[in-house]
């Protein structure tokens, strides 16, 4: 099967499925293992997406819960204090944890929250998802998708970037280098500097997008787009000495009895990264039994296209999906945010994906569409 990159031109440079041409056997075992996941996920008892402790928010839910915690910092530097001593005080008097110094978010979001105030803030964060859509649409013009394809593409953007957007998630900070890393990645082929200042940005909100990062990196030297490279491999380094030197600042800030963080090696397993992966509305809205076929799809998708953009989605949506498999506690399901708008991206080419596969699994040649 092969997609044009441009409709209605001729093009030079045809774009294979990545399942085309494989042996029916290994066709049907990879159907085999996405029918396993999907039924292995209707077995677990996984909860629904709700209002979990990190979503209370001050007022009349109390005060408590990470976004009272990183509202009420805002506060204090609103009203002269520094970020470190509000963040230090205010973890110890809430008993969380204030080692290791990853315990404590960086800095960027309660800065731009502080200055801006909240409604500019909020409007921000909603016209940078606004500006995702948009760039989401004109790559999966440039890739050659039918109309169709491309509405469903964006809407599946959509029906992830909007969970980011009521109030009060923009104090999350997943939201907002979720929010960068989609809008870098739609931007790359286009104009890969501004891909590059969208993902460090990503990257300055938190630090659970630097596998996002390390992946572009990665992928722009394996391309041979050094100059890509060594920016990606210039922010890379600024971060680790920015984080260097947060983790100096915070160092002096954690009380003599502050409390030590447990562990997030937890191995969660699959249960865990389903768990995480129901930030988008449409599996809100169905139920949790939306996730187990939701994800194993988009890991399909992500493999699906053998080009650039496929190698990226493919390291990305599997490489978190597999770190989630060890890492993240049960109070944790809210760093699946992080990839959840490249996870519904990755939708988007399933249906092209398993067509293929079904047929190399039948041992029929594909036909081009």
């Amino acid at each position: 099967m092969r997609l044009v990159n441009a409709p209605g031109k001729e093009n030079d440079e045809m774009v294979t499925i990545r399942y085309a041409g494989w042996p029916s056997w290994l066709a049907r075992l990879a159907l085999l293992a996405i029918a396993l996941l999907i039924g292995y996920g209707l077995l677990l008892d996984v909860e629904p997406l709700h209002e979990p402790e990190v979503q209370v928010s001050s007022g009349s839910a109390g005060d408590r819960g990470d976004i009272a915690l990183y509202r009420r910092v805002v506060e204090r530097m609103q009203g002269g204090e520094d970020f470190y001593t509000a963040t230090g005080d205010e973890q110890h008097q809430r008993n969380y944890p204030t080692k290791p110094f990853l315990a404590w978010r960086l800095p960027t979001l309660a800065w731009v929250i502080s200055n801006l105030g909240e409604v500019w803030a909020a409007n921000l964060l909603r016209f940078v998802a606004l500006v995702a859509v948009l760039a989401w649409i004109m790559e999966l013009k440039d890739l050659g998708l039918r109309r169709r394809e491309v509405i469903g593409g964006a809407l599946l953007a959509y029906s992830s970037l909007v969970i980011a957007l009521p109030p009060p998630t923009y104090y999350l900070h997943e939201c907002w280098a979720a929010t960068f890393m989609a809008l870098s990645l739609a931007v790359r082929q286009r104009c890969w500097p501004l891909g590059v200042f969208f993902g460090l940005v990503a990257l300055a909100f938190r630090e659970l997008a630097l596998p996002f990062v390390l992946a572009m990196a990665v992928c722009a030297l394996w391309e041979g787009r050094h100059r890509e490279a060594a920016w990606w491999g210039a922010g890379i380094i600024a971060f680790a000495l920015g984080l260097a030197a947060h983790a100096w600042v915070v160092s002096g800030h954690v009380p003599p009895d502050g409390l030590q963080g447990a562990s997030w090696l937890a191995f969660g397993g699959w249960h865990f990264v389903l768990s995480a992966s129901q930030w988008n509305v449409l599996i809100v809205a169905a139920g949790p039994w939306l996730a187990a076929f939701w994800l194993p799809l988009a890991l399909l998708g992500a493999a699906a296209r053998r080009d650039p953009l496929g190698t990226r989605l493919m390291l990305l949506v599997a490489g978190y999906s597999a770190a989630f498999l060890f890492v993240g506690r049960d109070n944790n399901g809210y760093w699946g945010i992080i990839y959840a708008p490249l996870v519904a991206i990755s939708v988007t080419f399933a249906p092209a994906g398993l067509r293929v596969l079904w047929a190399s699994a039948r041992g029929r040649p594909v036909t081009a569409f």
